[in-house]
C-alpha cells in the first residue's frame, strides 16, 4: 500500500511516498506532487527504514544496575524516575532538574509542546537545546529590533539579488527557517525570467556555487566582518533607502559614527577577500531592487553572533529588504503563531545560572548545560532527562565530565548513543514512521501557508513509547506544586495544564477553530495547502511601530568587537560545517575525515594531527582543491575533542564558536606528507 506521508528526520518536511507491505517500510520515494520538495528525497529518508530494526534498536526500558543496563518494567522506570525527580525538587529546588531536547525533539510539535510544559509545571528554567544554539542570536535580536522573537525567512524566489552565506545547501537543506528543496529551482528560474544574480560566499567552491553567479572564498568564521562591512559600504556610500529608515526605523542617524572604525577595506582584509569584492557586492545588493543575505548553519554561530544577526537585519533594513517582498519577510503560517512569540519575550525570561543568559522560545543553547552541572551552588542540575540522542550528540570530553556528576541521568531515546552509555536510565521512544504526527506549531519551509499530518506507517518495536506520553506519566508522579517555580503562577499553571492534557483532543479542538470548512490535514493529500504566503504582511511590536536599529545591547558589543588574531603557528582557519549533514551516523569512524587544499602537502587518506587552542584531533586527510589554501573542513566526529570555552562564545545568546578556529596541521606517527 502507498501512503504519502511529510518526512520528520530533518527540518526539511518533504513530502514522500512510502510503500508499506506486511508491517514493514518496503520503499520510499520522493512525491512529485508535493509543493514542498516536489520529489526531492535525501539518502537519510531513503535509508531510514533500516534504522527501524537496525542493530542495537532500544526496545524496553533499560535500569542501570552494578554498572550494565538491565531490562526492566515500564511501570518500575516511571515509578523511579519520577519518585527520584520529586525527592530531588523538593530538596534542592525546581532549577535542579533539567531537560535537554535534540533536533529532533524539536521537530515534533508534540514533544516540543510537553517538554516546554513538563519544564513550566515542575518550574525549572533549565532547558537546554540544539535549535537554541543555532536560532538564538538572530530570534534575540529580532526581538529587540522588531519587538517580538519572530523568525524570518529569506524571500529567495522573489528577490533580484541573493547572497548566499554558505554554499552546501545541496547536501545541507537551506538553513534557518528556509528548509525544503525547491529554493534551488526558484533561483534558477529567477535568473532565466528576470536576471536574478545569485553570489556564493563560502571557504569552499561548492558545485552549487559553480552553477551560480559568483563565489567568494570568505575565510571560516568571518561572516561578522562581512555583513558588518556591507553594511558600512551601503552607509558610508549614501545607498541606503532613505525613505524607508525615515519611516519604518529609528536611530538610523547614528549609524556612521558605530560603523566608523569597520571601513569596507579592514573587513575585507578579514574576510580574505580584495576590497572591490566586498564593496562591489555591497552596491550591487543595495542597488537591487529586491535583494536578500541568505545566511547559512554557521552565520550565527560564534562569539559575536548577536553582532552578526544585527548587521544581517540592519543591512535589510537600511535597503528597504527588511520585512519586504524579496527581501526578509514574517512568516504566516496556517495557524498564526504571532500571539504566542509576542508571548515569550526572552526580555524578562528566566535566565540561565552561571552564564545569565535568557531563555529565547523558553530555551537556552545546549552547550550550556555542562557549566549548569558542573559549577556548583544553588540550583545546580543534578538531575536531566535527554529528550532524544541527548547533547551533542557528540560530547567533548567536558560534557562527558558533567554528565557522570548527576545524582539522575534520563535518556529517551531509540538507539544507543554516547548519552545512553552513561545513563541511569534509558527509555525506548518511537522512531517517526512509527507515530502519528500533526505538525500544529508548523512553520513554512518555503513562503507557503502549509500544514501537514503523517500517520504511522509501521508499529512501534517492542514497548517504545512516544516522548510525550513518556513526560506525561512522569508529571503525574512528579506532581509539583506551585512553590519554587521560575516561570511565575501563570506560566507555571498554563504548563502544568499543558503537561497533563490529552493533546489528540487539544490537536482535535485547535483544529475546529482555526481551520476553515473542508480543511482538514488527516484527510488525503494529508495536508493543508492555503498557497503563497503574504510576505507584506507584518506586525512590529514597539509601540511607535518602528524598527529600533540600535538597540540597548548594540553599541557595547560593537565596541567589544576585535580583529581575530591568529596564535603563532597556526595560520589555519578550522570549518567545522561538515558537522551539520543531515545524513545520520550511527557509528563513528575511527578518525574523522578533515578536508585539506592541495597546497599544505598531504597525500589523500594519511593520518594527521589537527591542533588548535580549543584542543587537538587526529584526523585522516580528504585532499580538497575546492577549499581556500589556509582553511580546513573538520567533518563532526572531530568536534567532541574540541571545547569552546566561555571567551569564545556570544555574550548576549551564548551561543559558542564552531568556525573561523587557528589551526594547524602536522603528521602523526606514520603518516606521510606527498
Amino acid at each position: 500500500m502507498t501512503h504519502p506521508v511529510i518526512c520528520r528526520l530533518c527540518g526539511g518536511r518533504c513530502g514522500l511516498l512510502a510503500e508499506v507491505a506486511d508491517g514493514r517500510i518496503t520503499a520510499l520515494t520522493g512525491d512529485p506532487s508535493d509543493p514542498i520538495s516536489g520529489g526531492f528525497i535525501c539518502e537519510t529518508a531513503r535509508s531510514s527504514p533500516a534504522a527501524l530494526q537496525a542493530e542495537g534498536r532500544i526496545t524496553r526500558p533499560l535500569q542501570r544496575v552494578d554498572g550494565r543496563l538491565e531490562p526492566a518494567t515500564w511501570a518500575d522506570a516511571v515509578a523511579d524516575i519520577g519518585g527520584r525527580l520529586k525527592a530531588l525538587r523538593r530538596r534542592s529546588g525546581a532549577r535542579s532538574i533539567g531537560l535537554h531536547l535534540d533536533a529532533a525533539a524539536s521537530r515534533s510539535s508534540a514533544d516540543l509542546l510537553r517538554a516546554l510544559a513538563f519544564a513550566m509545571a515542575t518550574g525549572t528554567p533549565s532547558v537546554f537545546s540544539a535549535a537554541a544554539s543555532l536560532s538564538s542570536p538572530r530570534l534575540r535580536m529580532t526581538e529587540l529590533m522588531l519587538g517580538h522573537p519572530i523568525p524570518l525567512m529569506s524571500d529567495l524566489g522573489r528577490a533580484h539579488h541573493v547572497v548566499l552565506l554558505g554554499g552546501d545547501q545541496r547536501s545541507l537543506d537551506w538553513g534557518p527557517d528556509n528548509a525544503g528543496m525547491l529554493h534551488e529551482s526558484l533561483l534558477m528560474h529567477s535568473r532565466r525570467t528576470k536576471g536574478t544574480r545569485v553570489v556564493v560566499v563560502d571557504p569552499r567552491r561548492t558545485p552549487l556555487a559553480d552553477a551560480l553567479d559568483q563565489h567568494l572564498p570568505i575565510l571560516p568564521g568571518t561572516e561578522v566582518f562581512l555583513l558588518l562591512g556591507m553594511l558600512s559600504a551601503a552607509v558610508s556610500g549614501g545607498w541606503i533607502d532613505r525613505q524607508y529608515t525615515d519611516k519604518y526605523t529609528r536611530n538610523h542617524a547614528r549609524l556612521p559614527e558605530l560603523l566608523a572604525p569597520w571601513s569596507v577595506a579592514r573587513c575585507a582584509e578579514i574576510c580574505g577577500l580584495e576590497t572591490a569584492q566586498l564593496s562591489g557586492m555591497a552596491l550591487k545588493f543595495c542597488r537591487a531592487a529586491m535583494a536578500v543575505v541568505h545566511p547559512g548553519r554557521a552565520t550565527f554561530a560564534g562569539p559575536h553572533s548577536s553582532v552578526a544577526a544585527w548587521a544581517w537585519l540592519t543591512l535589510h533594513a537600511v535597503t528597504a529588504n527588511l520585512l519586504r517582498p524579496g527581501g526578509l519577510y514574517e512568516n504566516q503560517p496556517v495557524i498564526d503563531l504571532h500571539p504566542l512569540f509576542a508571548a515569550i519575550p526572552a526580555a524578562g525570561a528566566p535566565r540561565t545560572r552561571v552564564s545569565g543568559v535568557p531563555l529565547t522560545h523558553l530555551q537556552a543553547p545546549d552547550h550550556l548545560l555542562a557549566d549548569e552541572i558542573l559549577v556548583p551552588g544553588e540550583g545546580q542540575v543534578r538531575a536531566l532527562i535527554a529528550v532524544g540522542s541527548g547533547p551533542g550528540p557528540l560530547l567533548t570530553e567536558r560534557d562527558v565530565e558533567a554528565l557522570s556528576r548527576l545524582e539522575l541521568l534520563v535518556c529517551l531515546a531509540g538507539h544507543p548513543s554516547a548519552v545512553t552509555e552513561r545513563a541511569h536510565w534509558v527509555l525506548p521512544i518511537c522512531h517517526p514512521w512509527e507515530r502519528a504526527e500533526l505538525q500544529l506549531l508548523e512553520l513554512p519551509v518555503l513562503p507557503r501557508r502549509s500544514m501537514g499530518w503523517s500517520p504511522a506507517l509501521v508499529a512501534p518495536v517492542g514497548e517504545a513509547r512516544t516522548a510525550e506520553s513518556v513526560l506525561r506519566e512522569l508529571l503525574g508522579v512528579v506532581s509539583p506544586g506551585l512553590s519554587g517555580s521560575a516561570w511565575g503562577r501563570h506560566f507555571t499553571l498554563l504548563g502544568r495544564w499543558l503537561a497533563g492534557a490529552d493533546l489528540d483532543a487539544l490537536h482535535d479542538r485547535a483544529l475546529s477553530w482555526l481551520l476553515e470548512e473542508g480543511e482538514d490535514p488527516r484527510k488525503p493529500p494529508f495536508r493543508v495547502d492555503r498557497g503563497e504566503t503574504d510576505r507584506a504582511g507584518w506586525q512590529i511590536g514597539h509601540e511607535d511601530g518602528r524598527i529600533d536599529l540600535l538597540p540597548e545591547p548594540v553599541a557595547p558589543l560593537l565596541a567589544a568587537l576585535t580583529q581575530p588574531a591568529a596564535p603563532p603557528g597556526q595560520p589555519l582557519r578550522l570549518r567545522c560545517s561538515t558537522g551539520w549533514r543531515r545524513a545520520a551516523r550511527w557509528s563513528t569512524p575511527e578518525a574523522p575525515v578533515l578536508r585539506v587544499h592541495p597546497e599544505q602537502g598531504f597525500a589523500d587518506g594519511v593520518a594527521a594531527r589537527l591542533s588548535t587552542p580549543c584542543g587537538a584531533v587526529d584526523v585522516q586527510i580528504r585532499v580538497d582543491a575546492t577549499l581556500r589554501p589556509d582553511a580546513v573542513d573538520l567533518e563532526a566526529a572531530g568536534l567532541p575533542t574540541l571545547t569552546r570555552p566561555p571567551e569564545q562564545r556570544d555574550p548576549l545568546t551564548g551561543v559558542a564558536a564552531m568556525d573561523g578556529i587557528p589551526a594547524s596541521l602536522g603528521p602523526r606517527t606514520g603518516a606521510t606528507r606527498s
